[in-house]
């Protein structure tokens, strides 16, 4: 079991969530979240059982109704003439979006960062690539875009890029790594290689080929207040700290 906190209009409120276990051990009713009703309690396809917070009916021009459900960890829309939508908890990053996905793992699959991250590939200048991928933007906004330009779903986007354009020019793996060879060669003769070197650890990084060979452990502590309005969820504050330790793989 664990707590979410959510602050709504007339206070905080603290939501359980517990596996279906739990919750016939505290003898809480509950039904399969499609049957759940509003303040009742709902159990999604992977065993959460928490609390409906709102539950809505839209009907659309086609006369087609869609029934939205909010739970604490999250929301979702279901058409009740298609029964085979399944409901899974596990895995969410945040319960402000509808696929549980992060904020910007969402805006990684929109136009704007796409276009952003091939201009920063191209040119990795944070003001010019903004410039050129967004048009003009107010002085909030540069500063918006520049933090989620340093995000490492960012970075990841762009190393996608640098992996097409190397490509594009014949310049694979392969060919990187011949390079090398070649420098080593060089080397043994005792030559000088620095600037052989340094083109091929340029080569490298844009390959993202360090990155391999290296493993990251993330400890973080992450405490979050979210703020409902009727349907729509903001997000108030998010204050996470956290550390990273990076270390060789073992083959």
């Amino acid at each position: 079991m664990y707590e979410i906190e959510i602050n709504h209009k007339d206070g905080m409120v603290k939501y359980k969530v517990l596996r279906e276990e739990e919750a016939r051990q505290e003898g809480l009713p509950y039904s399969h979240w499609r049957e759940a009703e509003e303040g009742g309690y709902g159990a999604s396809d992977d065993g959460y059982v928490s609390q409906v917070i709102s539950k809505r009916v839209y009907t659309s021009s086609s006369g087609r109704n869609s029934i939205y459900l909010r739970f604490p960890w999250g929301y979702t829309f279901f058409n009740p003439k298609y029964p085979s939508k399944k409901l899974v908890v596990a895995g969410r990053k945040t319960n402000v979006t509808f696929t549980g996905k992060s904020y910007l793992e969402v805006q990684a699959g929109q136009d704007k960062m796409k276009n952003l991250a091939q201009m920063f590939a191209l040119k990795p200048d944070y003001d010019l690539a903004i410039e050129w991928a967004l048009g003009a933007v107010t002085s909030p906004q540069r500063r918006k875009w520049k933090r989620t330009m340093k995000s490492e779903v960012f970075k990841k986007m762009v190393r996608e890029e640098l992996q097409k354009l190397l490509l594009e020019h014949g310049l694979t793996e392969k060919y990187t790594l011949d390079l090398l060879e070649d420098a080593i060669t060089v080397a043994k003769d005792k030559k000088d290689v620095p600037s052989m070197m340094r083109a091929v650890e340029n080569l490298q990084d844009m390959h993202g080929m360090k990155e391999k060979f290296m493993a990251k452990t993330v400890d973080k502590i992450e405490s979050k207040s979210v703020s409902m309005i009727d349907d729509i969820v903001k997000e108030e504050s998010h204050i996470e700290a956290s550390r990273t330790t990076t270390k060789p793989v073992d083959d």
